[in-house]
């Protein structure tokens, strides 16, 4: 039997004691019998399907997509996201130290696309983590 299938029947249950406690024609004890007979069962059924989560409850979760999973929050790095600056930078970056290095960088590309020695050397040490 399935929960819903035991919940299902646990609320017939709680019907039938309902409307035995409204009628007159039966006595109060029979009905009292039922809701504590129904009472049990629900109780019973709420600790199994609390069992049932414990033992494994990520069943139902969609695996973490890879957005998310490399999700970071804030600007993405200013080489990351320029593909001639990281060229330049990947093509000097074992001869030079990151003060030339940013030095040339200076030379050869506008302001806006420029990047220090210290933004640099963080690119650098991320790329050699991964």
């Amino acid at each position: 039997m399935t929960r819903a299938d035991d919940l299902d029947a646990l609320y017939t249950e709680l019907c039938e004691a309902e409307s035995l406690l409204r009628s007159a024609v039966h006595p109060y004890q029979l009905a009292l019998d039922r809701v504590t007979a129904a009472k049990a069962a629900v109780q019973q059924t709420l600790k199994r399907g609390v069992k049932d989560v414990i033992k494994d409850p990520f069943t139902s979760t969609p695996p973490t997509s890879m957005h998310r999973r490399t999700h970071r929050p804030g600007r993405p790095r200013k080489i990351d996201s320029d593909p001639e600056l990281r060229a330049f930078i990947e093509a000097r970056i074992d001869r030079m130290t990151f003060l030339e290095l940013a030095s040339e960088v200076a030379s050869a590309f506008p302001p806006d696309r420029r990047v220090g020695k210290s933004a640099i050397y963080d690119w650098w040490k991320a790329s050699q983590s991964s």
